[in-house]
Order: C-alpha cells, then sequence, then structure tokens
C-alpha cells in the first residue's frame, strides 16, 4: 500500500512543493496495514501501541475489546493476543510501555482501575496492580511510562489527577505523587513522557493547560510549566514525547491545534508550532511520537499527520489521508521500531495498526547493514513492493556485471541484489521471498554467480534468466539487449576495468531509460560496437575521463553518433557533473555512497532511480568540495546515505544533515 498525498512544507523558503513519488516505490508513507479482530466483537478499536526491540513484538491495546495484540515486527502479523480476564488484562486498556530491563509489559486499564504486567517472553499476564488511590493505582489510568534506570514506571491516573509510582522489580506502587495544581500533578492527567537521560517525567494536565515536571528518581515534582498559547503550554494539552538526543519534549495541545515544545534541561517552552492546515499542525492534534535516529517528530491529527525536524523544529511535511491509499482514521497511539525503521499507528476508527516507513519523511537517513548482502537487501525492501516484475542478482564480490545491471534495473522500476558466488545469503533468500518477483535475472557467468545458486533462485520465482557472455563487455551487451530496444535516445559508455564512474553513472542512465555499456580503455569490445549498431542510441554519453576511457575510444564513438563526455578531476567530481547534467534544477532527494567500494552503490543506484534521484559519491572521512557545491546546488528536502559507518563514517552522516536540512 503506498500513499498517495504527500505535501512537503518548505518552511525555510516559505515554499510548499509537491512529494511525488514513483508508483513502485515503497519508500513512501505507508509500509502495511495490519487488521485488529476480534472474535467477540467487530470494534476491538485499538489506540496505543509500544515496541519491544529486544522481541521484535508490538505490543497493541484494543480498549473495546479488553485485550492486547502482539505484532511480530519483523512479519507485521499478529502473532498473539492477550486475552480479557480478572488476572489478565482489564476492561478499557488504553496505554502501553515496555519495561526492556525486566523484559515486561505495562498496560493501563482504564475501566478496571488497574495496571497488567505482561511477560514478553510468554506473552501473558504475570501481575495486575490493584487499584488503590492512596497506596495503588488510582482511577482512570491513563498513560504510562518506563525509567529502566531507576527501575520505575510512572502511571498518570486521569480523574485523581496523580502519578503511581511502580517499582518493576517487584510490580508494586511504591509512592503516589499526588495532586496539587500549582505545584504537583494538575486535574485530568492525560499523557506521560520521561526523558531517561535526564530522569524528568512530563505530564500533561488537560484541564489545566499545564504540565507538571517530576524527579524520576525522587519521585517529586520538580516545576509545573504554565499555560500560554503563544509561549507555553496551549488549551487542552493531550500527550507528550520526549527527544532524549535533543532534550526536547513535544507537547499535543488540542483545543489550540499546537504544539509546544520544552527544552527538558531548562523545563520551558522553547517554541509553538502553530495551527496551520497546509503548512503546520492539523485540527485538535492528539498522538505523537520521536524517531530519534531519523532526528523527526509525527504529531497525528485526525486528518493529517504533520512532521516535524526534530533538530530545528520546523515543519517539514503535511500527510493528508486520502482514498487512494489509506493510512485509517482514529489515530491514536505510535511508537518506532527504529530497528526496523518503521513506526506503528494505532488506527481506532479502521480497527487496524498502520505501519509506515519512517525514511520516507526523514531528511537524513542510512540505509545499511552488517555487509553488502544487508545493504542490497536494504534497499530493497525500503523502495520496492511485492510482485515486481523482475529482480536482478548479481554477484557481492565482483562489480562489473552489476554496472550495466544496476541501469537496467533502474530504468525497470527493479531492485539489484546481492549473491555470493556459491551462496544466497539468508536476508537475501528473504528479501526475494518477500518480493515474489515474477522473474529473476541473473547476471554474469558462473564465476560470477554459479549454476547452483541459479537453481536455488528458481524457488523464488517462475521464471529465472541469465545474462552472460565471455566477458563484462559482452555481458554489459546482453543486459542492454534484454532490456532496451532500438532507437533509444542515449546510451552511456563507461570503464569495464574500473568501477567508480560507473557508480553515479547508472542512477542517471536509468533516469534516462538509457543502458551502460562497458568497453575498455582503448578499445570497444566488439560484442558493445554490435550492441550499439543494434541500438543505434541517438547520442552517447562517456562517463569519465580518459584515463579511464581514452580520446581514442571517444573519437571511435565520435564517428557514428554524437558523444559528449562526463569528467572531472576524480571520481567524486564525476558523480558531481553526472548529477549537475541530470538534474538541472535540483532535486528532492539526493543518494550518497562511498567512492571508494562499489556494492553499495549499485544497488543503491535503482534506488535512487526509482525516486528520481542521483547518487553522489564521497570518501569514508570527507565530503569532497566539488560534491559539497553540487549538494548546495541541488538543495534537497531528504538525502539517503547508502552503507554503513565503515564506508561512510557517523562524521561525515552528520556533516549531510546541513545539506538536507537547510
Amino acid at each position: 500500500m503506498i500513499v498517495a498525498s504527500i505535501t512537503a512544507v518548505l518552511v525555510a523558503s516559505g515554499a510548499v512543493a509537491p512529494i511525488t513519488a514513483p508508483s513502485a516505490s515503497a519508500s513512501t508513507f505507508v509500509a502495511a496495514s495490519i487488521p485488529i479482530t476480534s472474535p467477540t466483537r467487530r470494534d476491538p478499536t485499538p489506540v496505543a501501541v509500544a515496541v519491544d526491540a529486544t522481541t521484535a513484538q508490538a505490543y497493541v491495546t484494543n480498549t473495546f475489546d479488553g485485550t492486547v495484540s502482539v505484532i511480530d515486527t519483523r512479519t507485521n502479523r499478529v502473532i498473539d493476543t492477550v486475552p480479557n480476564g480478572p488476572t489478565s488484562i482489564g476492561f478499557g486498556p488504553s496505554s502501553v510501555a515496555i519495561d526492556s530491563e525486566h523484559h515486561q509489559v505495562y498496560v493501563t486499564n482504564y475501566n478496571s482501575d488497574t495496571v497488567s504486567v505482561i511477560d514478553t517472553a510468554t506473552n501473558r499476564v504475570v501481575a495486575v496492580i490493584p487499584h488503590d488511590p492512596a497506596h495503588g493505582i488510582g482511577q482512570k489510568p491513563e498513560a504510562v511510562a518506563v525509567d529502566p534506570e531507576v527501575d520505575r514506571a510512572f502511571v498518570a491516573n486521569l480523574d485523581d489527577g496523580t502519578v503511581s509510582v511502580i517499582d518493576t522489580a517487584t510490580n508494586r506502587v511504591v509512592s503516589v505523587i499526588p495532586h496539587d495544581s500549582a505545584n504537583g500533578i494538575g486535574t485530568f492527567a492525560l499523557g506521560l513522557a520521561i526523558d531517561t537521560a535526564l530522569h524528568r517525567g512530563y505530564v500533561t494536565n488537560n484541564t489545566d493547560d499545564t504540565v507538571s515536571v517530576f524527579d524520576t528518581q525522587t519521585s517529586s515534582v520538580i516545576t509545573v510549566i504554565p499555560a500560554s498559547t503563544t509561549s507555553g503550554i496551549g488549551h487542552g494539552p493531550r500527550k507528550v514525547a520526549v527527544d532524549e538526543v535533543g532534550h526536547h519534549a513535544f507537547v499535543t495541545n488540542e483545543g489550540s491545534s499546537t504544539v509546544s515544545i520544552i527544552d527538558t534541561r531548562t523545563n520551558t517552552v522553547i517554541a509553538v508550532i502553530p495551527h496551520d492546515l497546509a503548512t503546520g499542525i492539523g485540527d485538535g492534534p492528539d498522538g505523537v511520537v520521536v524517531d530519534p535516529e531519523g532526528r523527526q517528530v509525527y504529531v497525528q491529527a485526525e486528518t493529517r499527520i504533520t512532521v516535524i525536524d526534530a533538530d530545528s523544529s520546523r515543519v517539514v511535511m503535511v500527510i493528508t489521508r486520502s482514498s487512494k491509499d489509506d493510512y485509517g482514521y482514529g489515530l491514536q497511539g505510535m511508537a518506532v521500531d527504529a530497528d526496523h525503521r518503521r513506526a506503528y499507528i494505532a488506527a481506532s476508527g479502521s480497527n487496524s495498526v498502520t505501519v509506515v516507513n519512517l525514511d520516507s519523511t526523514a531528511v537524513l537517513t542510512r540505509r545499511g547493514g552488517a555487509d553488502r548482502f544487508d545493504v542490497s537487501a536494504a534497499n530493497s525492501s525500503a523502495e520496492f513492493l511485492p510482485g515486481v516484475d523482475v529482480v536482478y542478482v548479481a554477484s557481492g564480490g565482483a562489480f562489473a556485471d552489476a554496472l550495466s545491471g544496476s541501469a537496467a534495473a533502474g530504468s525497470r522500476k527493479a531492485p539489484v541484489l546481492l549473491v555470493g558466488a556459491d551462496t544466497i545469503p539468508t536476508v537475501i533468500g528473504a528479501e526475494l521471498a518477500r518480493l515474489k518477483p515474477k522473474r529473476i535475472v541473473v547476471l554474469g557467468g558462473m564465476n560470477s554467480v554459479s549454476a547452483g545458486v541459479e537453481r536455488a533462485l528458481g524457488g523464488y520465482s517462475p521464471v529465472v534468466d541469465r545474462l552472460g557472455g565471455a566477458d563484462r563487455y559482452a555481458v554489459s551487451a546482453a543486459i542492454s539487449r534484454d532490456g532496451f530496444t532500438s532507437g533509444i535516445p542515449v546510451a552511456y559508455i563507461a570503464s569495464g576495468a574500473v568501477f567508480p564512474d560507473a557508480l553515479s553513472g547508472s542512477a542517471i542512465a536509468a533516469k534516462d531509460g538509457a543502458p551502460v555499456l562497458l568497453v575498455t580503455k582503448d578499445s570497444i569490445p566488439s560484442a558493445v560496437t554490435d550492441e550499439l549498431t543494434r541500438l543505434s542510441p541517438g547520442r552517447l554519453v562517456i562517463l569519465g575521463g580518459p584515463n579511464t576511457v581514452s580520446a581514442e575510444v571517444e573519437k571511435a564513438l565520435r564517428a557514428s553518433r554524437p558523444t559528449t563526455r562526463l569528467t572531472a578531476a576524480d571520481r567524486f567530481g564525476v558523480s558531481a557533473a553526472a548529477s549537475a547534467a541530470a538534474f538541472p534544477s535540483g532535486s528532492k532527494t539526493v543518494f550518497i555512497a562511498s567512492g571508494l567500494v562499489f556494492p553499495d552503490a549499485l544497488s543503491g543506484s535503482p534506488a535512487a532511480a526509482a525516486n528520481g534521484a542521483p547518487v553522489l559519491l564521497v570518501t569514508p572521512n570527507e565530503i569532497p568540495a566539488t560534491v559539497a557545491a553540487e549538494l548546495d546546488r541541488l538543495n534537497p528536502s531528504q538525502i539517503v546515505v547508502l552503507g554503513g559507518t565503515a564506508t561512510i563514517s557517523d562524521a561525515v552522516y552528520q556533516q549531510l544533515r546541513r545539506f538536507a536540512a537547510s
């Protein structure tokens, strides 16, 4: 399922520009919709969700059904349901929080005035903490949050205006923070979040229009942040989420339709994001969640989701619901699954949980993994939906076959997946199973991808073909014959001996619907000459300088048709030159890859093509000046980094943020 209506709001320039993602790309917002069903009710009504990274499970509270659904975040399927009962889940389960230290889940039962504790290993309730206004759970427990370092869970009791403090080692209430609108917990305590780095808790007092701040170590209130629609807490504060990296708390003000941003170090409101259906907060905002890695904040209102850049506190996107691609309605609780770069949204009105792609809205994101196979699978899973027409499979140990295959794959909106010469890595097998391709094309001969691997690929698709040849040049010609018709406007020429120039060239060739054909430095192999004759392209573009494709080869190519060369002092400059030629008006998205190793860029080029984006090259520890200048010119609103920290360092990753956030 793909979202159809995403509007990017470029606040810094005052311009509003639509984001239009290719129809084949799954890097748009909605990744999946998980139905929540009940044998006894038509409307289980999911209202909150929390993700346990340790067990790869999400827990969803179904308030009308009195149950908790358990989702496997690797498959996005409901695998268990924790039932309703006197020793299980109570009536009206509302909020949910994970205690990673003790492998427990805390569920507030709004109508039972209790808290249920689930063991994440068995997904069964191991304790029910009873109601006791003075020494237990208060009336109408609404929100719950955990500070694992102090072994405490905190429950906001809405009707009492108190916070119950639970010892997570014993699951007993050890104290109750009292109600006091002036100096304690305020009236109608509705939302609760914790900055665990500073050990500070934040409670939204819905009727008082304030936020109470307490110390999680001493369970004492530090201050009460006052109401002010312009410079404080707005009318009807509901939910709160904490960004522990930037030490900010984001409060949704339902009555004002605004978001107040609190500096958790000073406990003062530093900004208020206004109500604006086009470029700000929607009507009656409720849920809010922080993606710490992507540095973004999601704010949910009934008809739209607003995305805020966590570092600049500016709105970068407003995402509206449409009939074509539906993220559900009645959105309430949200939770981030950082490991899989997903967020889960409880859509109470749709009786479903919407899974959204965090990377689709982040201004800067990294697609990494343990190795090149992981990265190629990550690129595929982020960009391509199941049922693709074709998947290209290439050797992860040699670059030549994938050079031409990457352009062909990008032109056909298809992924490139890397395999070993004699093995299909587990992560690649899982991605092929997800994709369910109609056809698999193996690139290269038996020395690159063995016959055994080719046979095994037959388990993932009804059709497996091999595009081979006597050498890499013949393979490039075979790939071109398979994917491109004669009379095309342009064909690209690259060195078959070195890979860097074709890394960035593959993405722009795919954008042009053009092949990449390989030549030696000083000659045009006969297989390539024959393919050029068949193609009869309108023009040729050589990628790289005369040290990789000689002036003599250029002269020979010019004799047959108009030929230009994209060149620069080095591979990084070539990538900038290719980008400038293909994207003269700039680009919304830019992909960044290492210019020193080939695998990440080759599997990333089809992903870049799916987004209509260039690939620029950097070193592990530096952004070359020519690339920095091109990034400034392109003025992207999103940058995707291909590969892990071994290929592109965290320092470079953070330096790239300024180009996407400017």
